[in-house]
């Protein structure tokens, strides 16, 4: 039988809190950045983060005065510490989540859909247990003209109109292989989805200002023929950062500057929708996202 001096030193005797600060440290990158996330100062970050390893008796960061990296411990604890994070969120929407039987329809431009889309909506479902989904995907233009048709509760889309939430912002990039190695001269060919996609747009105004040649080498009919063309190393296409998955390179030193972009939620007829709010920051949560503003 273990001695009880000895079953404590196996007990995790911490907050949420703390683990909400080396998530959103890792995560975010510094202290300074996962202080706007958790909404506490940097210096109160870093005290959770300290008692957090001081407790464990384990040193979770290594850190210098350019860079905040894990330690194979830290590595270890991390995946438990998003674990439990999970847990906790799910249970306290479990206990407050609406009695009533309904279903909400979503829609999300398809090039704003969280990379573990799929995960997001298990988790909600598992904690709303009352909560039907529907979930579409679609051009921002079309899932706000389904919002305005009243076939959407909550539409995902970027500042396509004038009246959505701000949720977060984040850059644009360039992503690709570029045919300018080989010809300097060559125009650039683009992968890009047709009108009235903005990033079309926000593509040819950038290089026209720039006085770079382009042309069309691909008109893609989603985000996903995009990101399938771009890993063929078949052109160069303007995305926001999260939409780049593994193996789409960012081309940072020979393409011109581009603008940032918003991601906003946008509210159907039925504004007092009970779960749509809910959903809303049941996703900046998984997400990480925060609104600077």
């Amino acid at each position: 039988m273990m001695r009880k001096s000895n079953r404590y030193r196996f007990q995790l005797e911490t907050d949420l809190l703390s683990l909400r600060s080396l998530v959103a440290v890792v995560e975010e990158g510094g202290f300074s950045a996962a202080s706007k996330r958790v909404h506490r100062t940097q210096s109160a970050i870093s005290l959770q983060v300290a008692k957090l390893e001081d407790r464990l008796n384990t040193k979770l960061l290594e850190r210098t005065s350019r860079s905040i990296a894990l330690t194979p411990a830290g590595e270890t604890f991390l995946s438990y510490a998003r674990r439990i994070l999970e847990l906790a969120d799910e249970a306290a929407l479990a206990v407050t989540a609406p009695a009533e039987s309904v279903r909400l329809h979503v829609g999300f431009a398809g090039y704003l859909a969280p990379q573990h889309l799929h995960s997001v909506l298990a988790r909600f479902r598992r904690a709303h247990p009352h909560c039907e989904l529907s979930m579409v995907l679609g051009s921002g233009a079309e899932i706000l003209e389904a919002l305005a048709r009243g076939e959407l509760d909550i539409v995902f889309a970027g500042p396509e109109a004038d009246n959505g939430q701000l949720l977060w912002e984040e850059p644009l990039v360039w992503t690709g292989t570029s045919n300018l190695e080989n010809d300097p001269d060559a125009p650039i060919e683009l992968v890009l989805m047709p009108p009235p996609c903005s990033f079309r747009q926000i593509a040819f105004d950038a290089l026209t200002k720039a006085g770079k040649p382009w042309r069309i080498s691909i008109d893609a009919n989603s985000v996903q023929a995009v990101q399938s063309a771009i890993q063929a190393g078949l052109g160069v296409s303007v995305l926001p950062l999260s939409a780049v998955r593994e193996g789409m390179p960012i081309i940072t030193d020979s393409m011109p500057a581009l603008p940032g972009t918003s991601v906003l939620s946008y509210a159907g007829p039925n504004a007092a929708h009970p779960y749509a709010q809910r959903f809303i920051d049941f996703l900046i949560t998984c997400t990480g996202k925060h609104s600077e503003a």
